[in-house]
């Protein structure tokens, strides 16, 4: 029988699961991260099949494309069109993403030992390419868990802390992201395991002070959460150090701070609320009402902003929910409790009724109480009573209590949990009146929309690297993956922006502010046909997927031409 020869058509053809690969490339080719890299690494050209930067992108595409750890990445280009990623001049084979060459790529890029500068020179390269603006600096940290001992050598303690994943079994280290308002990265850093945000900040804010000239940071406000608001980290922002000047800041004041109180049983008190109204176009957003005092806290005069919302945060109802069931459940214990105390008169009864109150008058419930006459029947001696023998009877009196809630302290104490105070060294309510400050800090939601990336699993997964070095280095890269990741985001919201349209996604729903997770799903299914040195693009989702290419400044030829140069 005749061996059947393949038809012409298809002989010699490749298929390849391209997905949102080239854009990546192209990505990581306009940010000039492997350029940047290279430039700052040492490394020998001579030596080197490969740039260290080359290798790094190939690792962040590998991320934000296949979604999974270090293992498995040759495997993974085995299926890329290499010269399309990495340009035909290189003659990058899968072979050469292996274990062992990413590995020293990570140890080249550790060795560096300034991980933090190189992020930054990245990151600010980016803002400046893409004229981004860097006036609002938003700041936070999140744990990263990991699988594995990790006891050798390195600068990073990966160690137990306070897991912000909820996973208090696995030792873990943090990443330090500080992200403008759009949530594009300015600075980051990888943090021992056990850091905390209060002995971050310092660090942050000293970084800011070397990373931007004076005239800059007079323009930059700094946003961060509670844990900023300590009297040293106070006294670091506002200071006067080296002619340098003082940081304009926006955070939360902590709970635990007397001063919290006091100023929002103030606001209650006066009732001087002005109407600030929704901060989103969303129908079930949350409208604001604020008041604004100065109080003045080791010797320097902050400005307190009380704001009160519509909506009270699901966690803080549940939470108020348990306490008014727990207090509801101690008061009917100790109330049956008084009800079994005989009394020998009314006035002791009552004497008790009030001792009562006494105790439970912060209590968001309301106690009515009453004295009861009762008749007591004794005998005179213990044991069966005797054939004939009359009980004794004897006058008592018992306080009987009936618990009703108390709706009225009850809405004040749901007022109270729906209020929240901010500080700020802004004392001009003309040029950052109550409305923007409190935008401001609401934009806060930018670097924690980025961790939420950044924490899927699909992304990072375990990170199964034994040296702890390169660990940092592969946090390193995460980290520049989550820029990339950021600025497809930012380039496609700003195309539709200006267009004033929105982009279909898959499922058909219409966003105008699509996620970079999103995106990246949008061309997933994206594959390349290569016969020879001719290429075809296949899109089995339609126009909407080219249109958000080009919305990301490029074009589908991205897949069917190599770049020129080394890509």
């Amino acid at each position: 029988m005749e061996e059947c020869s393949m038809p012409v058509a298809i002989d010699n053809m490749r298929f390849f699961r391209a997905g949102p690969a080239a854009l990546i490339a192209r990505l990581c080719d306009v940010l000039k991260i492997a350029e940047i890299i290279d430039a700052v690494v040492d490394w020998d050209p001579v030596q080197c099949h490969l740039s260290p930067g080359t290798r790094i992108k190939a690792l962040i595409i590998n991320l934000l494309v296949e979604r999974k750890a270090l293992y498995h990445v040759e495997r993974f280009y085995e299926n890329q069109d290499l010269e399309v990623l990495f340009g035909a001049e290189q003659q990058v084979r899968p072979e050469d993403f292996n274990d062992d060459a990413l590995g020293r790529a990570l140890d080249k890029l550790f060795t560096n030992g300034q991980l933090k500068k190189l992020f930054s020179s990245i990151a600010l390269t980016a803002a400046a390419t893409h004229n981004v603006p860097i006036e609002g600096i938003h700041v936070d940290t999140t744990s990263i868990s990991v699988h594995g001992a990790y006891e050798g050598e390195g600068d990073l303690d990966i160690t137990f802390g306070f897991s912000k994943d909820h996973r208090p079994n696995l030792k873990q280290f943090l990443i330090g992201l500080t992200v403008n308002r759009d949530g594009l990265p300015i600075l980051a850093q990888s943090l021992d395991g056990n850091s905390s945000d209060k002995s971050w900040y310092p660090q942050v804010i000293e970084e800011l002070v070397q990373t931007f000239k004076p005239e800059k940071l007079k323009e930059v406000i700094f946003v961060a959460d509670c844990a900023l608001v300590t009297k040293d980290n106070l006294a670091l922002l506002v200071q006067e150090k080296d002619n340098k000047p003082a940081l304009q800041f926006i955070s939360l004041l902590p709970e635990n701070f007397g001063l919290n109180k006091e100023i929002k049983a103030e606001a209650f008190r006066t009732g001087f609320w002005q109407e600030i109204g929704k901060l989103s176009p969303k129908k079930d957003a949350a409208c604001y009402k604020s008041q604004s005092f100065v109080r003045e806290i080791d010797g320097r005069d902050y400005r307190l902003i009380v704001v009160h919302s519509t909506t009270l945060d699901k966690r803080k109802e549940n939470s108020l929910l348990k306490k008014w069931a727990k207090q509801r459940e101690v008061l009917e214990k100790a109330a049956k409790d008084l009800s079994r105390r005989p009394f020998a008169c009314e006035a002791d009864a009552k004497k008790a009724l009030e001792l009562f109150y006494q105790e439970y008058r912060h209590q968001p419930f309301i106690l009515k109480g009453t004295v009861a006459e009762e008749i007591a029947s004794s005998y005179a001696r213990p044991g069966r009573p005797k054939k004939g023998e009359q009980p004794l009877n004897t006058v008592v009196y018992h306080a009987h209590i009936q618990i009703e809630e108390d709706r009225e302290a009850m809405a004040h104490e749901k007022d109270l949990a729906s209020t929240f105070v901010l500080i700020t060294n802004l004392m001009d309510t003309n040029a950052y009146p109550d409305r923007e400050v409190l935008k401001e800090y609401k934009e806060q939601n930018a670097v924690e929309r980025q961790f939420r990336f950044l924490k899927q699993p699909v992304l990072l997964g375990p990170i199964f690297l034994k040296n702890k070095n390169r660990v940092e280095a592969m946090s390193f890269v995460f980290q520049v993956a989550l820029l990339v990741a950021a600025y497809l985001e930012y380039r496609v919201r700003k195309s539709l922006e200006q267009e004033g349209s929105s982009l279909i996604l898959p499922g058909k729903r219409k966003s105008t502010n699509p996620t970079a997770r999103a995106l990246l799903e949008m061309f997933d299914y994206l594959l390349v046909v290569k016969q020879g040195s001719d290429r075809a693009l296949i899109n089995y989702h339609g126009p909407e997927v080219i249109r958000a290419l080009e919305l990301a400044g490029f074009g589908k030829e991205i897949y069917l031409f190599p770049p020129r140069g080394t890509g």
